[in-house]
């Protein structure tokens, strides 16, 4: 069962059930303040929190959304030929169909220019927020505006792994060289290193992104921006068109040259990084202690079955944690799925703990806002200072060389006021029992001569004799 919490102009309705199908799975809360307050301390106990976020956080911020009775697909537009509703437009159907092309070429401009000039809501702040705390684990969003990037965060999907290259024959080396201990990453820089290995995306765009363009053939991608207004019928690739005028000039070949389109999923065809996105959020399961959903209806098959194995996966691990020998440590208010939203989606019974029927932007302000602000608080408050230590004042007894330092210099050279040089007199005092001795050290110049021995005299005297000149023997011949 879900506790609902209504707050606002929803809290006037409390006692009537809300309207939905699902209304069956829902319980009214006895004490809606005691309720928030256990999932603000869900919040506060949680360090890998996982959100996955609709359009609903984003229409604060004047962009529209799809579902609501102001939603694009309530909105009829003209295609051509008669008149036909928003929805038909995200299809994949509509990138080959010359009526509904230039009709989908239009909504993507509308969505462009207001994801561009659009800027972050609260509840964006609120998610850079808990990635700056380090805790926000992964943030799942199904909007196309990008605005999550313009808060500092990570948007993007899962860098590809390296192909790997064909193996080349080597030569056998017997020999290990130094340089072949040591790992290449130690041999970078800090920046270097920081490039070298990609960090991971902290938002993943499920249904893609609206700034980028690429191309059907050769996959090139190209901001938005500079083809805003998008042209109506197709637009040509530039790398193609460039490969195609240097294959004519070298007399090749021409090859088939594809048009750029929107990055945006449209209904009826795959995630081409589906498979990248599967191998993060397998990861994800494994490591969150905390859901929270936010401005979604859950229409989106994928989006529910994405929510439904997190819900399990997360109250699987806390179940088995609040059962072991930490369980009361260990819990501290984790394993909460938390739903935001002003109406309640189809979801399935026991995926979600609580539903806080509130405007988005509101709640954050009043009550998401503050959760970091209370914590640096706490942290503030709560940090042990080391007590200082008072200065230790030992006493040695007094050695030759420190009493030399505290008696003035004899041989200082003192300026009386008239502007004489004064030689100090040395004064000295006298000690009872004890006499101060100056001790002279003795110089080669002040030292007297010795007397001599009259042995040593002579050997003074005595010249040292210098050996004879030898002749040499001439040879007697017989």
């Amino acid at each position: 069962m879900t506790i609902h919490i209504p707050l606002g102009s929803f809290a006037s309705n409390s006692n009537a059930e809300p309207s939905t199908p699902s209304s069956k799975y829902l319980i009214q809360s006895d004490d809606i303040h005691e309720d928030l307050e256990d999932i603000l301390n869900s919040l506060k106990g949680s360090k890998r929190i996982v959100v996955v976020t609709g359009a609903g956080i984003s229409t604060a911020a004047d962009i529209p959304d799809f579902r609501s009775s102001t939603g694009l697909f309530n909105d009829n537009v003209s295609k051509g030929k008669g008149k036909g509703k928003a929805r038909d437009l995200f299809h994949v159907h509509c990138l080959s169909s010359p009526t509904l092309l230039s009709a989908h070429q239009a909504m993507i401009t509308s969505l462009a220019s207001l994801a561009i000039s659009a800027q972050p809501t609260p509840f964006h702040h609120f998610l850079a927020s808990l990635a700056g705390s380090g805790k926000l684990l992964r943030c799942y969003t199904q909007n196309v505006d990008g605005l999550e990037s313009k808060v500092g965060l990570r948007v993007g999907t899962p860098p590809s792994p390296t192909t790997s290259k064909p193996k080349t024959k080597k030569r056998k080396r017997h020999t290990t060289d130094d340089d072949d201990m040591i790992d290449p990453l130690l041999l970078l820089d800090n920046h270097s290193r920081s490039e070298e290995v990609e960090l991971q995306p902290q938002v993943i765009p499920l249904h893609g992104t609206i700034h980028t363009l690429s191309c059907t053939h050769c996959h090139s991608k190209f901001p938005i921006g500079p083809y805003l207004p998008l042209f109506p019928g197709p637009i040509p690739c530039p790398t193609c068109d460039l490969t195609s005028t240097i294959r004519e000039a070298l007399s090749e070949r021409s090859r088939r040259k594809g048009h750029l389109r929107s990055d945006v999923i449209l209904y009826g065809e795959e995630h081409p990084q589906g498979d990248l996105i599967g191998g993060i959020v397998e990861k994800d399961l494994k490591a969150v202690d905390c859901l929270v959903v936010v401005g979604t209806t859950v229409n989106i098959p994928g989006v529910k079955r994405l929510i439904k194995e997190m819900s399990k996966a997360l109250h699987h691990h806390h179940h088995h944690r609040s059962k072991s020998k930490y369980g009361n440590r260990a819990e501290g208010g984790k394993g909460k799925v938390i739903l935001i939203n002003d109406i309640w989606p189809k979801v399935e019974d026991g995926l979600v703990d609580y539903w806080i029927q509130s405007d988005i932007q509101e709640f954050t302000i009043d009550r998401l806002s503050k959760i970091n602000d209370e914590e640096i608080l706490e942290k503030e408050v709560n940090v042990p200072c080391t007590p200082t230590k008072k200065g230790l004042v030992y006493s040695y007894p007094p050695t030759p060389e420190s009493i030399d330092r505290l008696r003035p210099n004899p041989h200082s050279k003192v300026i009386s006021s008239d502007g004489e040089v004064e030689t100090p007199t040395k004064t000295t005092t006298k000690k009872r029992g004890r006499k101060e001795v100056e001790v002279v050290i003795p110089t080669p110049i002040s030292t007297t001569k010795r007397k001599y021995t009259k042995r040593e005299k002579e050997r003074e005297i005595t010249p040292t004799p210098t050996p004879a000149p030898t002749t040499p023997i001439s040879r007697l011949d017989g």
